[in-house]
């Protein structure tokens, strides 16, 4: 299915730099559910690699990566209330 909207595409900064972007990846929702599952040195080993690939993304005293979303608005009843 497409849209006939182009989604808009930003860059979104993630942290200060890959460590602290890697932190917030990790330390947040998905990725501290999937820490979760293993041990310490699995954990250790899954941050030093995701950190190590963020590093490509900094720039400008930043990691920056694309995001993409829509902001959708609905009425109900299909008239809008003023």
């Amino acid at each position: 299915m497409s849209s006939p909207v182009p989604p808009p595409r930003e860059a979104g900064q993630w942290g200060v730099d890959a460590a602290d972007a890697a932190a917030f990846l990790l330390d947040s929702g998905p990725g501290r559910h999937l820490l979760d599952q293993v041990g310490p040195p699995e954990q250790t080993q899954a941050r030093e690699a995701l950190t190590a690939a963020l590093r490509r993304h900094e720039a400008d005293g930043a990691v920056w990566l694309r995001s993409s979303s829509w902001l959708v608005t609905a009425v109900r009843g299909g008239a809008a209330r003023r």
